[in-house]
């Protein structure tokens, strides 16, 4: 029989990753990647800009506004750089044609309008066009009204892990088949915690992997507060809090008891090194008799410091989820795995929370008050199918109809 022994490592932040090269984008801050992509589309003629103004308007900016206005000048820079044309100022017709490129491209109108948004941001950080914005010209104007008339204005909806058990939905994956599919390892009690808490509070991933010890309040009945400091649509930090179930502060208590978190960032990655130890290492640790192999496996759980990245949440999400359907905890169609499992990001759970409340037969403004959503249209976006099934008229019609 082949002994195992667990080696839980805590505090110590040496879990390995990828080295990232020296002077790439993923060593940059947010205000160094987008001060950098500036200088190669700051045209040789540029008279000074204010250091200052520049500098206040990267204060005005969230980190991840900064890295999107980045990532979107250099795809204009690579299409300007093969068609030989001047970056900026940029042309109106150069603009126009550069949408049609990535219309043909299969780039979604909301990719084609931010894009647009974001060279508008560039030329007003390097102080050109003045009021009369190249991106505001009428043919552009046009050009983005001509696309989403062609192409709907609809956006991809993130795929939805509603709870499922007690609230109705029985197929396809739901956080009660994804708690199911956790380990009772540290690692999957640090899945289980995050899928909770993210689904309780219905949590964008950059609130998710910010929350800290200090913002959980426990209350008497078992259940707990989550005080959120600052979110998407909260730049200016005038808080928010949410409501966490009591099955949601055991599964965080657990996680934290078991990695030893007393302060800091609560979701934190977990390294995993699995490694055969032979005879004479076993003898030498007294883990009890070899096994016919000569070998045993030790496990190490190498609990970090820093908060997981959005990728970490992603690949948690869709490895529980595998781990569900290799369960059987799951009803999909044959076939439908790979594309399901693809389809769950970071946004799944706050989709599957408010798509759940709307089932419930609670209103739009109720819930864009209770996540935090910047409009009622935003919940009720994904919430629209089941909103029709709870709507006025289901309700009135039902009642005479059947």
């Amino acid at each position: 029989m082949t002994d195992t022994q667990v080696v839980v490592v805590r505090g110590e932040g040496a879990v390995p990753q990828r080295r990232a090269r020296a002077g790439s984008d993923a060593t940059r801050s947010p205000d160094a990647r987008l001060l950098a992509t500036l200088s190669r589309a700051a045209p040789a003629d540029l008279p000074p800009v204010s250091a200052l103004g520049v500098e206040t308007a990267l204060e005005a900016m969230a980190p991840a506004s900064k890295l999107a206005v980045a990532a979107d000048l250099d795809c204009w820079l690579g299409w300007c750089a093969g068609e030989r044309r001047a970056p900026c100022p940029a042309d109106p017709e150069d603009l126009v044609r550069y949408l049609r490129a990535l219309e043909a491209d299969g780039r979604k109108p909301a990719t084609l309008s931010r894009r647009i948004a974001s060279l508008a941001t560039v030329h007003r950080l390097l102080g050109i066009g003045g009021e009369a914005l190249p991106t505001s010209a009428p043919m552009v104007r046009n050009a983005l009204r001509g696309n989403r008339r062609r192409k709907g204005a609809g956006q991809r909806q993130a795929a939805p892990l509603r709870f499922g058990g007690g609230l109705g939905q029985t197929s396809g994956f739901t956080i009660s088949a994804l708690l199911a599919a956790c380990t009772g390892d540290i690692q999957g009690m640090r899945d289980a915690a995050l899928l909770s808490l993210g689904y309780d509070a219905g949590l964008r991933v950059s609130e998710l992997t910010a929350v800290e010890v200090k913002d959980l309040r426990p209350q008497v009945d078992g259940t707990g507060l989550l005080h959120l400091p600052r979110s998407k649509t909260d730049q200016e930090a005038l808080g928010a809090w949410a409501w966490l179930s009591a099955d949601t502060m055991r599964r965080v208590a657990a996680w934290r008891a078991e990695a030893g978190i007393a302060e800091g960032v609560v979701f934190r990655r977990v390294g995993v090194d699995r490694r055969r130890q032979r005879s004479k290492e076993l003898a030498d640790a007294r883990w009890g008799d070899e096994d016919a192999e000569g070998a045993a496996l030790l496990v190490t759980y190498t609990v970090g410091v820093a908060p997981l990245t959005r990728q970490g949440v992603t690949g948690i999400y869709r490895r529980v989820a595998l781990a569900a359907a290799g369960a059987g905890l799951v009803e999909l169609a044959v076939g439908e795995l790979d594309a399901a499992v693809a389809a769950l990001s970071t946004h799944s759970l706050r989709v599957g929370l408010t798509q759940d409340l709307f089932a419930a037969g609670e209103d739009g403004s109720g819930i864009a008050l209770t996540l935090r959503w910047s409009s009622p249209s935003t919940a009720l976006r994904y919430g629209r199918q089941l909103q029709v099934q709870s709507g006025v008229a289901a309700r009135v019609l039902s009642r005479v109809r059947g």
